[in-house]
């Protein structure tokens, strides 16, 4: 009562919430940004599919995804791009990362701490002021993480539950994400005619447990037998046969787009949440992964394709709060808003990932505050300064203080297009 009642009253709370906002204007007006480059407006216009491919980590995309190693070879794939956990829960601090540019409060507390924050500007608050309809997509309740109370307060007109559109005898229906094109009701609910559309996708298949008799990968075992045995490991056997059932998402979805005509006139963007956690054999995920220190395995797939894109590869470091601004920048959205993260075509931008415990990835170089170790990305020890370990650990320190004060001044409720 005191904390979200009296206190927010009071007059010590104003002059922290000045103070803080008059910090983040500050961390704003000292950093050098770019303004439009070559990749602005390149896909403007497009109707878009936003895909959070739940647990799909980097080594398992390959043969057994024919799918989403073609819509990465076709189009931008971003080879070293990482998922940092802020808050507590991993899922939605990507989920709510990619929507609003801001990672989750680090300091603890609850996602829905933040409902009643102001978004305006997050992506579908920015793509429905452009025309568009926005919606989210899931198979879980909306009461879970409270989707069903955040996604509109992230500005989706709604948050589609599968589970409304199918009879209480078919729940079974629900281990398939091809749900989403396979049922009337859900189809119409995607394809929406007379305006340009944003459609929010929260995969389900490739999530934890790695075990032949999980629920999910004993009913994708009927489908895909040839999965069980397939590596001489259970785990690596079940993460391939999940990942397939992502993969099928994506051709179905592909199929649909040109079914409806809309193949052309559409821009899909795969982002994972975080990389196989749930993984229990560390040391097989280590040699599937190719590192040997815990901070690089947050390496996880990002791709943007369009069928009129030409193939690129990206190999600056990016995080999580670099893809709302890039999203925007491609899409031709002249947000009035400044964002934690950057765009990643920004030349002014060299790229890192910063990770709230004070570790951090920058070019070659990373530092895992865990362990104190200094490495090379590609392998073993590192060298570096302790001048360069100093300004990295302040910068750092200043990205996480700015990040959570964001969201504890709900700085954007006083930004307009105008201020």
């Amino acid at each position: 009562i005191y904390k979200n009642g009296i206190y927010p009253l009071t007059p010590s709370c104003a002059a922290a919430q000045k103070a803080g906002k008059a910090e983040i204007n500050a961390y704003f007006a000292g950093r050098t940004v770019g303004g439009d480059n070559e990749m602005t407006g390149l896909l403007e216009g497009k109707n878009v599919v936003l895909v959070l491919m739940e647990s799909m980590d980097d080594w398992m995309i390959g043969k057994y995804t024919p799918t989403l190693q073609r819509l990465m070879s076709e189009g931008i794939s971003f080879t070293r791009f990482y998922t940092p956990g802020y808050g507590g829960i991993r899922t939605f601090n990507t989920e709510f990362c990619v929507n609003t540019g801001s990672f989750l409060s680090s300091q603890g507390g609850y996602a829905f701490d933040y409902i009643t924050n102001t978004y305006r500007q997050s992506l579908a608050n920015l793509l429905t002021r452009e025309g568009y309809s926005a919606k989210t997509f899931h198979y879980n309740d909306p009461s879970f993480y409270s989707r069903g109370v955040f996604s509109p307060a992230m500005g989706y007109s709604e948050y589609v539950c599968y589970g409304d559109f199918i009879g209480e005898d078919e729940e079974d229906l629900l281990y398939d994400d091809q749900l989403l094109f396979d049922n009337p009701g859900l189809n119409a609910e995607f394809f929406r005619e007379g305006q340009p559309t944003l459609n929010f996708i929260i995969t389900r298949s490739a999530h934890l447990s790695y075990k032949y008799n999980e629920v999910l990968s004993y009913w994708a075992l009927k489908k895909y037998p040839e999965f069980r045995g397939l590596t001489g490991n259970e785990e690596t056997d079940c993460a391939y046969l999940k990942a397939r059932l992502v993969d099928d998402l994506f051709a179905r979805l592909l199929e649909e787009l040109e079914d409806k005509g809309q193949l052309e006139n559409t821009v899909i963007i795969g982002v994972t949440d975080h990389y196989t956690y749930g993984y229990k054999d560390e040391e097989s995920l280590y040699a599937l992964s190719g590192v040997d220190d815990a901070l690089l395995l947050e390496r996880t797939p990002c791709f943007i394709w369009s069928a009129d894109l030409q193939p690129m590869e990206v190999s600056k470091t990016l995080n999580t709060s670099d893809l709302l601004p890039t999203m925007l920048n491609l899409l031709g959205v002249d947000s009035p808003y400044d964002y934690i993260g950057r765009d990643a075509f920004d030349p002014t931008y060299e790229g890192c990932a910063l990770f709230s415990d004070g570790s951090w990835i920058s070019g070659d170089i990373a530092y895992d505050a865990g362990t104190e170790r200094v490495l090379s990305i590609t392998g073993g020890e590192a060298e570096v300064s302790s001048e360069t370990l100093d300004a990295m650990a302040e910068k750092v320190q200043q990205f996480v203080r700015i990040n959570n004060l964001i969201l504890d001044t709900d700085y954007y409720k006083g930004k307009t297009a105008t201020n």
